[in-house]
């Protein structure tokens, strides 16, 4: 097996200004496919990048083995990420990419997301390789809790991230980011995770609206008198991902799910569940309106006066 060294590769270097530098080190250091791994050509190539691209490298931040970011990405990089993967292709990880733009993007459904120059639209790779029972929905819940941990620090948003169910994150009513998981499994154990993480950070997407569409909001947009820039989102990102997925392995899901609850924005309000196609086909039907009392730890909704707890659907508020 090939090990790749532990590299940034990129096409687009000025969009990663300020990443990953720190005093004394070495800038970028000009290369070519041809120079790299068998194993990182087929990566490059099946999260968007182009074979005749101008790139350049740079030692990446730990844990991280690599990192790519292309400049313009024509597939969605979790499509691709997980196509390479399941031709039984090895990839060391944890493992990123990102596109500064692309086509192709989506969300939960395969719901069109739109990846517009100044947002960030990030894909992780983890390799846990545990039963399932073990990991239980802490996978789930990972990447949102890493982007509210990401944007904690930020006191000058003014209001606190909170998550709302299942895997949006809003500032206020506003919606700045969505996550998706998905793996790949070999029996009951988890080989793979690839999760997929768009934050808007300069610019909101315009969207229908309509009662199913929670309003859009960007990072800039909400807090002008600041910058707050991709890369320093994007080396947050990275270092909460890496510490909830070891707090994963090594204390359950448990810890996560209790950091879910906490930071969700579901609980106590008056909610109604729609049928997934809500807001895309005219018969979707309601599936059960109340007040959230509880989220259980796979993530189902118990409603007052509910006689189960709802365990998919699409959400809006009702209060």
């Amino acid at each position: 097996m090939e090990i790749p060294e532990s590299l940034i590769i990129t096409d687009c270097p000025e969009a990663l200004r300020g990443f990953a530098e720190t005093d004394g080190q070495a800038g970028w250091e000009a290369t070519d496919l041809s120079r790299l791994t068998n194993g990182t050509r087929r990566t490059w190539q099946a999260v968007g990048g182009l074979s005749q691209a101008q790139i350049v490298r740079r030692p990446a931040p730990s844990p991280w083995r690599q990192i790519m970011a292309t400049g313009h990405s024509a597939v969605s990089q979790v499509d691709g990420l997980r196509e390479l993967l399941q031709t039984d292709a090895i990839q060391a990880t944890p493992f990123a990419c990102l596109a500064m733009t692309g086509d192709n993007f989506h969300g939960n459904r395969g719901r069109p997301w739109r990846a517009l120059e100044g947002n960030l639209h990030l894909t992780a790779l983890f390799s846990p390789n545990r039963p399932a029972h073990e990991l239980g929905l802490g996978l789930s819940m990972l990447p949102s809790l890493a982007v509210v941990d990401a944007l904690g620090p930020f006191d000058a948003l003014g209001q606190t991230p909170l998550i709302k169910w299942v895997n949006d994150v809003l500032l206020g009513n506003r919606k700045v980011s969505g996550v998706i998981t998905s793996t790949l499994t070999k029996g009951d154990c988890i080989e793979h995770a690839v999760l997929g993480i768009g934050i808007n950070v300069a610019t909101t997407p315009e969207l229908p609206s309509g009662k199913f569409v929670q309003p859009p909001g960007s990072l800039r947009e909400l807090a002008p008198d600041i910058l707050i820039t991709l890369p320093t989102i994007l080396a947050r990102l990275l270092e909460s991902l890496a510490k909830r997925h070891a707090q994963l392995l090594e204390h359950g899901p448990g810890a996560l799910h209790a950091d879910y609850v906490r930071r969700s924005c579901v609980i106590g309000r008056e909610v109604e569940i729609w049928e997934e196609t809500a807001g895309e086909r005219d018969d979707a039907q309601l599936i059960v309106a109340g007040r959230v009392e509880e989220i259980l730890p796979d993530l189902s909704l118990r409603l007052d006066g509910g006689a189960e707890p709802v365990r998919r659907g699409r959400l809006i508020f009702a209060d």
